[in-house]
């Protein structure tokens, strides 16, 4: 079995969550990975060219049959089932979504606010914090454009999918995720009491439940 980890906005091949996940479960993979999404370019980056670099590293897998388990946080979640729901997932069997950041495609205005927006068009730049750098990064307008052509909810994934959202989430509303498991079948939806992170032992204990049930289920 393989499994892939997709990180969030502003994160990288080094987020915690995904270390951790990729410790517990390795004694059941084959492989186990998370491909850089922002290729090494944060202000160069767009929604097209992370959805390239995940079906990349999807395709890069070991040619033996075995099925992938696809996880991501937030941004990453969001792109893992538009990926899926696109016919993009390569031997993805199952789907694991943390607070994953459905709506955020058309929401910069509620987030930014207009002159925000606005502002970004100017500069052709906006800063955001980047977690990995740990310091403001600017962001090239080419990130909005390419998120305005995206839904803010992916179709149906055509496999079983799980997802975990925090009811105190203050970046990505928890009644989106509500939103997307009435939507469509295959899709188990667990809401539990925390914020956008799901840093605590029980988010955690969780989480790593999950992943693992999938794997089950993909036998």
């Amino acid at each position: 079995m393989h499994a892939l980890y997709l990180h969030g906005f502003g994160s990288g091949p080094k987020t915690a969550k995904g270390l951790a996940l990729g410790q517990r479960l390795a004694p059941r993979l084959t492989t186990y990975g998370i491909p850089d999404l922002e290729g090494g370019d944060f202000p160069g980056l767009t929604m097209d060219r992370i959805l390239d670099r995940t079906e990349a590293a999807l395709r890069a897998l070991p040619d033996d049959g075995r099925p992938c388990l696809l996880m991501g946080s937030s941004l990453g979640g969001y792109t893992a089932a538009l990926l899926a729901a696109q016919g993009r997932a390569h031997r993805v069997g199952a789907l694991l979504l943390i607070a994953p950041a459905f709506g955020f495609t058309t929401r910069w205005a509620t987030r930014l606010g207009t002159e925000g927006v606005a502002r970004w068009r100017r500069d052709g730049a906006l800063p955001f914090y980047h977690y990995a750098h740990e310091r403001e990064l600017p962001l090239g307008v080419a990130f909005l454009d390419s998120c305005e052509r995206l839904p803010e909810f992916p179709g149906p994934a055509g496999v079983p999918v799980a997802v975990i959202h925090g009811r105190q989430d203050e970046t990505v509303d928890h009644r989106v995720s509500v939103h997307y498991a009435a939507s469509h079948e295959q899709v188990e939806l667990h809401l539990l009491q925390g914020d956008h992170r799901l840093g605590e032992p029980r988010h955690e204990a969780l989480i790593g439940w999950a992943a693992e049930d999938l794997l089950d289920r993909l036998g």
